[in-house]
């Protein structure tokens, strides 16, 4: 019996959180701390999905699977398989719905897998299109980022409808990454911020928009920032402050990342933000050394705020 793997890992948004929905640049980088592999294996007379949030036909799987499904049918149609069968099987430590791009990295995982199990060559082209079908499902109106960055494996300076930059920088400080154990909404959150932005009640409008491009103002100090010949802790930890802040005046940030984050900046660390899409998921702080990043982990563990951590340099050579 033929079976395939494909694989893939998530991403981690440094800055540009909802501002680059609207054409602001942000910075990601590759998330491969958690990992997600996807299995293809010929089936009988029906499909099956084994995850584990859902194990059984892939017609009954619920809403959540619905970016995954989707994707699984295009490609059955584009391909003329519709009468193939497959049983489709998902191991996964990336957490789900946490704003470390699971969607994404799920969607380029079975995109993978599907074209080496036709023995067909994968295009960036194709693997990416694929990828924005399923996110356009999950998010609405995504930004294309997490894409990107998982498909491309690269860490990019990103700005909607441009060609992404690979950007490459290094710092010798330490970024520690946090699961607030609450899931996140990206599509609620992107929704709920683009309802602010067009308000009709001027106030709200305004503050909006003044985030939003506060946020854009942002990324390119702090790419400047990343890649000076002796970078400074203390102006990327005020960059990643201001970013929060904005953030927070986005309603985006949640009681749980807030408490977090200021768990975080408690315990050493020089600056603290959300990743992601927010109103939960993940958080990450800024240290200047591995051993305070260790020392921040172990806090952490103690920590009602933290489900998992994980350490990674500040840098795009790892």
């Amino acid at each position: 019996m033929k079976t395939i793997t494909g694989q893939s890992h998530g991403k981690l948004i440094l800055i540009g959180e909802h501002s680059v929905v609207y054409q602001k640049p942000s910075i990601a980088l590759p998330f491969r701390a958690a990992t997600i592999s996807v299995q293809l294996e010929p089936a009988g007379n029906h499909s099956y999905l084994f995850s584990d949030i859902y194990e059984g036909p892939t017609e009954e799987a619920p809403n959540r699977l619905d970016a995954l499904i989707g994707l699984f049918n295009i490609l059955r149609h584009d391909f003329h398989l519709e009468r193939t069968h497959f049983t489709i099987r998902v191991s996964s430590s990336l957490p789900i719905e946490r704003g470390l791009g699971s969607s994404a990295a799920l969607s380029v995982a079975f995109i993978r897998a599907f074209y080496q199990y036709l023995d067909r060559p994968l295009t960036t082209e194709d693997l990416l299109d694929y990828a924005d079908y399923a996110e356009t499902i999950s998010h609405g109106h995504p930004s294309g980022l997490d894409a990107r960055v998982t498909a491309l494996n690269q860490p990019l300076l990103f700005q909607k409808g441009q060609h992404p930059t690979v950007f490459d920088f290094h710092t010798p400080y330490w970024l520690v990454v946090a699961d607030s154990g609450i899931a996140g909404n990206t599509k609620s959150t992107v929704e709920r911020v683009k309802t602010a932005y067009d308000s009709p009640y001027p106030a709200r409008k305004a503050a909006v928009h003044q985030a939003i491009d506060g946020l854009g103002e942002l990324t390119p100090r702090f790419a400047e920032a990343l890649t000076a010949s002796q970078s400074s802790l203390e102006t990327l930890a005020s960059i990643i402050q201001s970013a929060q802040t904005y953030l927070q005046s986005l309603q985006v940030s949640s009681p749980e990342l807030d408490f977090g984050i200021q768990e975080m900046l408690k315990h050493g660390a020089a600056a603290a933000k959300l990743t992601g899409g927010g109103g939960g998921g993940c958080y990450y702080g800024l240290v200047e050394t591995h051993d305070q990043a260790l020392a921040l982990q172990e806090a952490l563990t103690h920590s009602p705020y933290a489900s998992d951590t994980w350490l990674m340099p500040l840098s795009s050579q790892y």
